[in-house]
């Protein structure tokens, strides 16, 4: 067996030589340091179609760009993503920013100052107000149809001038962005309103089919699960209904997988229901998204 050695560090050291001696420590480090090498693997696979699940307020938590630098470097061919997402995205896009809370809030006073508090960030209600100006004049632009929530996005993504958008950026690189949950989302509470008047409609049930056949055609598949809920089942439910299953799978959570629910779920439980392989290469890491993530990222920048 192999000895735990103990990390050093020095001045100018890089993440990737920081990383590396990860696969001599312990406990999550050592987990970190097995994401960011399967991730590679995954990535320089060129027969591996790569999924990426997000889920969790990753936008307001500064990981906007780092998910940019994934989608413009190709390191993923297909998004999951929750509507909210999404939403904070276009937020930043129309010029508002997330700020940090004060280390003393009252939230009842936030509220009276047109705050709203997503644990230490703060985000200005003009950033709804902003966004609902521009999707009204974005969505009158887009094809009057029933669409998919891909084919919606992708429409979308043409009119957003921000290209530190994910949304924008993926719509730059040709990658598909799934949201199976829009509804649930600002984004889509805004989509709704607009029917009123438009005759655009977005149905996610319509993304079912391009989906699974997304999974049917690929030789091989491997994701890396940024939180868990709808994004992370919806590709894996992609992987229980064709004869493919997942040959890389990365997770990062701060779930639990006691109470059933699929944010925690295991990646060894996910076999028992064929969605990742036998024998693929899997890690869980329990760790915040924000510190993680752009680990992961920077540690295999080319």
């Amino acid at each position: 067996m192999a000895k735990v050695e103990h990390v050093d560090v020095w001045p100018g050291i890089s993440v990737k030589e920081l990383v590396e001696q990860f696969s001599h420590g312990g406990f999550q480090a050592y987990k970190l340091w097995k994401a960011c090498r399967i991730f590679r693997e995954m990535v320089e696979d060129q027969e591996c179609t790569k999924f990426l699940g997000l889920a969790g307020a990753l936008v307001p938590g500064g990981m906007r760009k780092v998910i940019v630098r994934m989608i413009r470097k190709h390191m993923v061919d297909v998004i999951v993503s929750t509507g909210g997402i999404l939403t904070h995205d276009l937020i930043e896009a129309a010029g508002i920013q997330h700020v940090h809370a004060p280390e003393k809030y009252n939230d009842v006073k936030l509220r009276s100052e047109m705050l709203n508090r997503i644990y230490n960030v703060l985000l200005p209600n003009d950033g709804y107000v902003k966004l609902e100006k521009k999707l009204a004049t974005i969505l009158e632009k887009l094809p009057q149809k029933t669409m998919s929530s891909r084919e919606f996005l992708e429409h979308l993504g043409r009119h957003v001038e921000d290209r530190e958008s994910i949304i924008r950026a993926a719509y730059d690189e040709n990658i598909k962005i799934f949201c199976p949950a829009i509804a649930d989302s600002v984004l889509g509470f805004h989509i709704w309103m607009n029917t009123q008047f438009l005759k655009l409609r977005v149905n996610p049930i319509l993304d079912q089919r391009e989906m699974t056949a997304i999974a049917y055609e690929s030789k091989k598949c491997g994701a890396l699960f940024v939180g868990g809920g709808t994004s992370k089942h919806y590709i894996a439910l992609a992987m229980q209904f064709s004869p493919r299953s997942l040959e890389y799978a990365i997770q990062i959570t701060m779930d639990r997988p006691e109470h059933g629910g699929v944010s925690g779920a295991t990646l060894s439980e996910a076999k028992s229901w064929g969605k990742v392989a036998e024998k693929a290469k899997t890690v869980e890491v329990i760790c915040d998204a924000t510190i993680a993530l752009p680990i992961i990222v920077a540690s295999n920048i080319l």
